[in-house]
């Protein structure tokens, strides 16, 4: 009995070593299957990782790009500014030299008719004389006829034919005042025109600059408080 002891405890270790062995490696198998697992994590990590590193550098390069042109659209929106105020300056400019215009233009008709007033009122005064002169010459051929004077005959003569002067000289110079009034005239309503095709222009080119080249958007409402911010703080 006591020989089958140690026997007993020698297959009793090789059983537990066995075991041991066996658990051991099935340990290791999982360790290993385990192992791979992890490994394939890791690739997959760190292939997510790559693709945010190429995701993190293309949005740095598109922000860099957004401020390029951020700052471009600040540089254009400027001149466009700038731009803007000058055509806003032309158009003030030309507003008041076109209501000037007018008032000079009104000023002018005002004293032509004026002018034509008077120039009616001689008229009529001379139309008087040449009646009376008539009348005269008329008694003075009668005086003739019954036998008068011809002194006074000569004289009614010479009073008419410098009354018939006088109309003519005043009819000549009602003509050429006329012509003058007439050629002020048209050249005011030739550069009132000039002014006025000139706004329209300056209006429209205001418009043009107003579209953004990008999205079509006007800005004019926009660029006008602009200038009206700008107009103020002066």
């Amino acid at each position: 009995m006591a020989g089958t002891d140690p026997q007993k405890q020698l297959f009793a270790l090789l059983r537990d070593f066995a075991a041991e062995n066996s658990q051991g490696e099935r340990r290791i198998v999982g360790l290993k299957k385990r192992i791979q697992e992890l490994w394939s994590e890791f690739e997959l990590a760190n292939a997510e990782l790559e693709d945010a590193k190429c995701l993190k550098e293309n949005m740095e390069q598109e922000i860099k790009g957004y401020e390029v042109e951020l700052a471009m659209n600040e540089a254009s929106i400027q001149m466009l500014e700038a731009r803007v105020s000058l055509i806003h300056e032309e158009i003030s400019v030309a507003g008041s030299g076109l209501e000037a215009l007018k008032n000079e233009e009104g000023a002018l008709r005002d004293d032509f008719i004026y002018k034509m007033f008077v120039l009616n009122a001689d008229i009529r005064k001379f139309q008087e004389k040449m009646v009376c002169a008539l009348a005269k010459d008329n008694l003075i051929e009668s005086s003739i006829n019954n036998g008068k004077d011809l002194r006074d005959a000569e004289d009614a003569e010479v009073s008419k034919r410098a009354l018939e002067n006088q109309i003519a000289e005043l009819v000549s110079e009602t003509n050429i005042e006329e012509q003058e009034c007439q050629a002020e005239l048209n050249a005011r309503n030739q550069l009132s025109s000039e002014l006025e095709e000139k706004i329209a222009s300056l209006g429209e080119e205001l418009q043009k600059r107003c579209l953004c080249p990008s999205c079509g958007l006007d800005n004019a409402e926009a660029l006008g408080g602009i200038l009206q911010a700008s107009d103020g703080s002066y």
